[in-house]
């Protein structure tokens, strides 16, 4: 883990924290509501002035920022009369105040992402073509129908999609819901798996060709060749009985050998060689048959960008149900800061990714990162927006404000949990390094 990527994290954190603070102060301004500090990052000062009675500084420390809304010197037993401070707010300028660091950390996530999908693409929820044998050529899905739910389950992006997929054997049934092109219809259909065989060569491959116009071979399956492969990882296979990897009817090649012998033709450490490869047969579940469009121009990536939110939200209950659940590890679900600094790292550090594909997958974290700030922020523990929200909530209610008894019982309750859930993350963090 170097020094950078430390530095990385610990930046672009504080940057999105920053906005988030911004934003409460711009709401409270624009609502004629007391500011008394605006404080970018942490720690010790390093610029500070102060305008129209408010005290704004640039601190040393990027990990954070705060707005102050009330005066050090105050008795914190009774509210000023002051009808300018928060605590004097109708409920409706305190919540659109509570609001407004999650708001702006999901349209700073939003607009990231549909800059970003714009310029590196992205994959829509619209069915690109029908394969045949595939359990959708059974059915009425035509090409450019939009997915709308699985199993009943809303989804909104392939990420959704293919989490609740997850959730699904390749022998269950599964019920999918479309919208049709032609006629905006909605209309749901079941695709029934059934058994099929087929020969393989066992190989996984990236699916862009290499610099020798073959497929660079990614993983070899031990039943190749009778348990014996003749096949490596990186190698370049150029052709397989004298066709072309390239060539369309490649598979059918491999699929009609009925486990013969097949020559192959490859490239290994620069020496360009022929082996003797046996196919082996395998039983499996007909396809679901999935295949989905490419985004173009940016209003669908801004689409997408939009609806990348709530999508992100169902994955986070999906992802504590399933640890409630049993299904995944529950120090898998959260990540503490160890554990961002992990995810930079291990990026930044990736010596076979392009350094624009690094970029691109930096941009995403940050979207990620800053949509996540929101979701968190709303959660109802002192110190968060969710903890304003629940006591106007309260106070609407009752009719009436909280007592500071009671606001002192919920904050130590809060804090607690706080501190529960920080150190539960940064043993999540520690777990994953050392598993």
């Amino acid at each position: 883990m170097q020094v950078i990527t430390v530095i990385i994290t610990i930046i672009g954190i504080g940057v999105l924290a920053a906005a988030h603070e911004i934003a409460h102060y711009l709401v409270a301004k624009a609502l004629g509501i007391k500011v008394y500090e605006l404080s970018v990052f942490v720690g010790p000062k390093l610029f500070s002035w102060k305008k129209n009675d408010i005290e704004y500084n640039i601190r040393l420390i990027p990990f954070g920022a705060y707005v102050r809304f009330s005066d050090y010197q105050e008795d914190e037993e009774s509210d000023t009369d002051d009808p300018r401070m928060i605590l004097n707010q109708p409920r409706w300028k305190r919540l659109l105040v509570s609001l407004a660091g999650p708001f702006m950390n999901v349209i700073l996530g939003v607009v990231i992402l549909a800059v970003l999908f714009s310029v590196s693409g992205f994959y829509t929820t619209v069915q690109a073509q029908i394969y045949p044998e595939t359990q959708l050529a059974n059915t009425a899905v035509r090409a450019g129908d939009r997915i709308l739910s699985i199993n009943g389950n809303r989804v909104f992006t392939e990420y959704d999609l293919y989490a609740e997929l997850t959730l699904t054997k390749p022998s269950d049934p599964l019920s999918v819901g479309f919208r049709s092109k032609e006629t905006g219809k909605k209309y749901s259909v079941l695709l029934v798996p059934e058994t099929q065989t087929a020969f393989r060569l066992g190989i996984t491959f990236f699916a862009d060709p290499d610099e020798n116009g073959g497929w660079e071979i990614a993983q070899v399956d031990p039943r190749q060749n009778d348990g014996q492969p003749m096949m490596l990882e990186k190698d370049s296979v150029l052709s397989i009985n004298g066709v072309s990897v390239t060539d369309p009817g490649i598979s059918e090649i491999i699929g009609g050998s009925e486990g013969d012998a097949l020559l192959v033709r490859l490239i290994r450490d620069g020496v360009e060689k022929e082996v003797s490869v046996k196919p082996y047969s395998e039983t499996f579940y007909s396809p679901r048959g999935f295949d989905l469009k490419p985004g173009d121009g940016f209003p669908e990536a801004a689409r997408e960008a939009f609806v990348f939110p709530v999508a992100m939200f169902k994955l986070t209950v999906f992802s504590v149900r399933s640890a409630i659940s049993g299904d995944i590890k529950p120090y898998n679900v959260v990540s503490g800061p160890v554990g961002m600094v992990t995810i930079v790292s291990d990026v930044v550090n990736d010596t076979d990714v392009k350094t624009s594909v690094k970029a691109e997958s930096l941009i995403m974290i940050t979207a990620v990162i800053s949509i996540g700030l929101a979701i968190t922020n709303l959660l109802p523990l002192p110190g968060l927006d969710g903890s304003d929200l629940i006591m106007l909530i309260i106070e609407t209610i009752r009719g009436k404000k909280v007592t500071k008894k009671t606001e002192r019982v919920i904050n130590v309750i809060g804090f607690v949990i706080i501190i529960l859930l920080v150190s539960f993350a940064l043993t999540s963090d520690i777990i994953r390094l050392l598993v």
